[in-house]
């Protein structure tokens, strides 16, 4: 007697009590029991391909909706540093910090109204636009001489950097 599985061919149909099994739906085939078991194998590895794959599809799109969120983030930073570095923000991190905390608050986030929110409620964290009529150094002295301190001090008033102020006292002190 040789080993075989019997396999419908025909779409089941639901049995009714006097059917027998065996012969649902029609003609029966007999195919043998290996043959039987190598197309279960191949069923199952079919149907683990597809598991794996769409594990795999999710999470490609977790990434790619992490990778979304990240370009976003970054577009609104670079966003904030150019709207701050144009209102001339004096320590930009923390302009920075402020301006984001404010804006993860809002439903609508409008960086242009925080920062400019935030120049008028701190203005300490902004440079102020300096009047031709005010300066940290003395008014210039009449003597213009050829004197690198004296050029130095004049570049000082007029720029009131720091940098500037600087050499014009390393002059002096050399002198």
């Amino acid at each position: 007697m040789t080993d075989s599985l019997v396999i419908d061919t025909q779409p089941k149909t639901p049995l009714a009590d006097n059917d027998k099994p065996d012969q649902v739906g029609g003609a029966d085939r007999l195919v043998p029991v290996g043959e039987a078991i190598r197309y279960r194998k191949r069923a199952q590895t079919a149907e683990q391909q597809l598991e794996d794959l769409n594990e795999e599809v999710r999470v490609m799109r977790a990434k790619l909706n992490e990778a979304d969120e990240t370009i976003v983030g970054l577009e609104r930073r670079q966003k904030v540093d150019s709207l701050l570095t144009e209102a001339d923000a004096i320590d930009l991190e923390t302009a920075r910090l402020l301006t984001e905390q404010a804006v993860t608050q809002m439903d609508d986030p409008e960086i242009e109204l925080v920062v400019s929110d935030l120049k008028r409620h701190k203005p300490f964290l902004f440079r102020h636009k300096q009047s031709q009529g005010f300066s940290a150094m003395a008014p210039s002295i009449e003597n213009h001489g050829h004197d690198p301190a004296e050029q130095a001090a004049e570049q000082a008033t007029k720029t009131g950097d720091r940098r500037d102020l600087l050499r014009y006292l390393r002059l002096r002190r050399q002198h």
